[in-house]
């Protein structure tokens, strides 16, 4: 959720300046015992941490930096359950056809992805997708995404019908004296709650019995790693534990370092219990197609036949550079600054997607907010700056949307998306 992290920025910011005259003025006082302190038995060895396993549920996560040297071998012992990779029932050529959608982050520009999903399923042309990767935002549409146009209803609600103070409650007060967050997720994780339930967890697991994969990128912040979670494999099993995790990944792809608490994730190396703190998968990654570090080419062989690999990427904000007046001041400047590399980063990263693609001989497909829409958030969620992003995104989708085939910047008087 990095965009939205930056346009809340100003408005918390604004809010910190002001407490903090009275925050020097007690800072003669021990106010420590205030503040609501999070215990953390975390693992500093990195060997001890590349061990540590979900006591219960092993095979559930993995590291998403790895690069295995021998690609079928490690997806059959990661993925013992999967009877099959999924394949579309169309055949060209004697090739199965596997299409892969992966969701950005992007903070209140989830709403862009919810509407051209939601668009596409009036257009009657959204495929069934064989994978579904979500990171951040992504991570919260991509379970909807997963299940299909009978979700539609729900990603709208969520990205349209929500204020700041129904997502998240600030409370910077105790994270400046040694809180984990300037914030509170209480108010998220019963949003999550609402909508990600039993019923959700039986329709995922009965998917992944089908062959088809949902994956959700965390970082695990004590190992400065991205984890991939098999979001299939966790609904397997069904019970509470597993509602309880899968809930919890959501929440730490979408966790905000500094300004949402980390999610404490309990698990076990060596023998002994510890917790990792996981926060938002935009640290690390903001976007991916690949649960390993590995080309296409290396899954052929899970396949009867090397698959034609088609790529659907949608990226929940602009692409395009947005010029804006800098004020010169030191927390504008670095506000400025942090947003400019975070774009460029997640240029770099889908250049790189799209190299595996061109190296595989794969289908590449792109949408992001286009430079046209111009109108701003006024705060961290803005329901009627959303609601105008689903529609910019529902009218895309409808329309077929003019997917770009290269992850290049279109010149910003160009028209970027078909008109209907």
């Amino acid at each position: 959720m990095r965009a939205a992290r930056l346009r809340s920025g100003e408005f918390e910011l604004r809010r910190l300046r002001q407490v903090l005259a009275g925050v020097l003025a007690l800072a003669s006082v021990s106010l420590s015992g205030c503040a609501s302190i999070m215990a953390h038995n975390g693992i500093g060895d990195a060997r001890l941490a590349a061990s540590a396993k979900m006591a219960d549920m092993p095979g559930v996560r993995s590291w998403a930096d790895d690069a295995p040297g021998d690609i079928s071998a490690e997806v059959r012992r990661r993925l013992p359950n999967l009877p099959r990779l999924a394949q579309n029932s169309s055949v060209v050529d004697g090739r199965p056809v596997v299409e892969t959608l992966a969701l950005s982050g992007g903070g209140g520009d989830g709403a862009f992805g919810a509407g051209v999903l939601t668009g596409w399923s009036e257009r009657g042309t959204r495929p069934e997708f064989e994978i579904v990767t979500g990171v951040s935002a992504g991570a919260i549409i991509a379970p909807f995404a997963f299940l299909g146009s009978r979700y539609d209803r729900q990603l709208k609600e969520i990205w349209t019908q929500y204020q700041t103070n129904e997502v998240i409650t600030t409370s910077i007060l105790p994270g400046l004296l040694g809180g984990p967050a300037l914030a509170d997720n209480a108010p998220l994780v019963a949003l999550i709650a609402q909508y990600v339930d039993k019923k959700m967890l039986r329709a995922v697991a009965h998917e992944y019995s089908k062959g088809r994969m949902l994956f959700v990128l965390t970082t695990n912040l004590d190992a400065q790693r991205p984890v991939v979670w098999n979001m299939g494999e966790i609904a397997r099993h069904g019970n509470d534990e597993a509602l309880d995790l899968f809930r919890s990944v959501i929440l730490a792809s979408a966790a905000i370092p500094g300004a949402l608490p980390p999610v404490s994730i309990p698990v076990v190396a060596g023998g002994k219990p510890y917790d990792e703190l996981h926060v938002d998968g935009g640290v690390t990654r903001e976007v991916f197609v690949l649960p390993v570090q590995a080309p296409f080419k290396a899954f052929d062989a899970l396949y009867p036949a090397p698959p034609i690999r088609k790529l659907y990427i949608i990226k929940n904000g602009k692409i395009t550079p947005e010029s804006d007046v800098t004020k010169p001041k030191a927390i504008s400047i670095a506000a400025r600054a942090i947003l400019t590399l975070t774009k460029s980063q997640n240029l770099l990263e889908l250049y790189r997607i799209h190299r595996l693609a061109q190296d595989a001989g794969a289908e590449f497909n792109l949408l992001a907010v286009p430079p046209t829409f111009t109108m701003k958030a006024k705060e961290f969620f803005d329901p009627e700056y959303q609601a105008a992003l689903f529609e910019e995104g529902r009218r895309i989708g409808r329309s077929g949307g003019q997917w770009s085939h290269k992850p290049t910047p279109p010149p910003l008087s160009a028209p970027v998306m078909a008109k209907q």
